[in-house]
């Protein structure tokens, strides 16, 4: 059931791991490091995730009922591992997990973040959890959607000179069309560590130090309580006046868009302006931009710009919302005049392969390692290694190259005794998150390899690039 899903972390893992203790030549010791390598992006998430599983105590019942359900699918089970972890490291695995700081902008290519057993004989739970820890993918992406969102309208601030309600323009509109809770919790905290407006009312609890903000708006059900629909606006109106609020969404495409632009729209303007509310005209259906440049049309012809505005939420994105913005400034219409409400456009297109995160090994069975492949893009980078920032870019050196100090912070670490070191993702943590995001200029494109780094891959090509004889 649902309600289980954590109730056993050593079977968050994927079958094909059940069989790596048996087909490895030795897990004495093992590196690994979870990589960008198809996009720049904001890290967020992984700590939660990370420590979300590994913070549960793992007991001999645990190992016991993996074992069964492994024997139900024909595979065979690292039994005597777990039952180490139980009976020598108090049920807690005995991994080190470090990664640069929440964000953090990780160029291409980046190792975010870097794993590692502290016991010998544990290196097959550094890939454990791999497909767990993958998971940071999406809260990752969506902070990165955020973020260069933010930027777009920071830009066109500056450029026409609008005021900071500029930035109240775009809505969290995805709730309803998250596949769960989970990616709900993460698109909408993601959201609230840039962006102002939203829908996602749970996430008000979750991120407390963020700026926040809603509003009334009509829906098709409310219009359709009424026998005319031009008696709901009126409605609408005159309760968002009573209740003292200042703005109101009126949803104009419940029967004929059309008629509420052209006829209804001069007198509710008016009706409105004289009671002091706004009024956001919301298209949902058909070719909305196009009706917004009649709203606006509307609006300019009946003197009634201070009064009118525009919200759209119909099939919006990021890229919709900035080529909608481009058709408007075309037509000399102000940016500030349409708002736009983001919906599932604003993470559907997320997959992992988007920021292209992958974990790879970096030392393995007493050397180091790294997956050289026909790909460059799919290379990843060997040995124990650090982040470091070299006159504002980051660059990974060997871990004992130079005195710079590492990046890295540990999120995660156990030495086999007692209880582990836990890095907590708290309304704290959150806050310090958002603080380091708007610091970032994302300037660097590609992560910077370090000489010691280059001559070790250029070892691995020599090796794996050899022409046969």
């Amino acid at each position: 059931m649902l309600k289980d899903v954590y109730k056993n972390p050593v079977m968050l893992t994927d079958t094909y791991n059940l069989s790596h203790f048996r087909l490895k030549a030795n897990s004495d010791w093992e590196i690994s490091h979870i990589y960008n390598r198809k996009s720049g992006m904001i890290l967020y998430g992984l700590r939660e995730i990370v420590n979300s599983v590994l913070s549960i105590q793992i007991t001999k019942e645990h190992v016991e009922e993996a074992e069964r359900c492994a024997k139900k699918m024909g595979m065979p089970f690292p039994t005597s591992l777990f039952m180490r972890v139980v009976e020598e490291c108090n049920g807690y695995a005995p991994i080190s997990i470090e990664s640069l700081l929440e964000g953090t902008w990780c160029p291409v290519g980046t190792p975010f973040a870097q794993i590692r057993n502290t016991k010998e004989g544990f290196g097959e739970l550094v890939t454990w959890w791999e497909a767990n820890f993958l998971h940071a993918y999406f809260p990752s992406n969506c902070a990165t959607e955020a973020f260069h969102i933010r930027k777009y309208l920071e830009q066109k601030k500056e450029l026409y000179g609008f005021d900071d309600s500029f930035f109240r323009r775009v809505h969290s509109y995805g709730f309803r069309a998250h596949r769960s809770l989970e990616d709900a919790y993460w698109a909408g905290s993601a959201w609230n560590l840039l962006l102002h407006q939203t829908d996602d009312f749970h996430t008000s609890q979750h991120t407390p130090y963020a700026v926040l903000g809603g509003v009334s708006a009509q829906s098709h059900k409310i219009t359709q309580q009424f026998d005319n629909e031009y008696d709901s606006f009126i409605h609408a109106i005159d309760v968002t006046y009573e209740d003292g609020l200042k703005i109101v969404a009126l949803v104009i495409d419940t029967y004929d868009a059309n008629r509420v632009i052209h006829d209804y729209l001069p007198s509710l303007g008016r009706y409105a302006k004289d009671k002091g509310i706004k009024i956001a005209m919301r298209p949902d259906s058909g070719d909305v931009i196009n009706q917004a440049i009649e709203i606006y049309e509307v609006a300019k012809a009946n003197d009634l710009l201070d009064t009118v505005s525009v919200f759209i939420g119909d099939g919006m994105s990021f890229e919709v919302m900035k080529h909608y913005d481009a058709i408007l400034e075309a037509r000399g219409i102000p940016l500030n005049f349409v708002a736009y409400g983001i919906g599932s456009g604003f993470y559907h297109h997320m997959t992992r392969d988007t920021l292209g995160w992958a974990m790879k090994t970096a030392y393995s069975n007493g050397k180091d390692r790294m997956k050289f492949g026909m790909i460059p893009l799919k290379r990843s980078i060997p040995g124990d290694v650090k982040v470091v920032n070299i006159a504002g870019k980051l660059v990974v050196e060997t871990v004992n190259e130079s005195e710079r100090e590492s990046l890295y912070e540990v999120i995660y670490h156990h030495d086999g005794i007692g209880t582990p070191t836990i890095q907590i993702a708290d309304e704290e943590h959150w806050k310090q998150v958002q603080n380091r995001i708007r610091e970032q200029e994302a300037n660097q494109e590609q992560i910077i390899l370090s000489n010691a780094i280059q001559r070790k891959i250029d070892k691995f090509a020599e090796q794996y690039l050899a022409k046969s004889v």
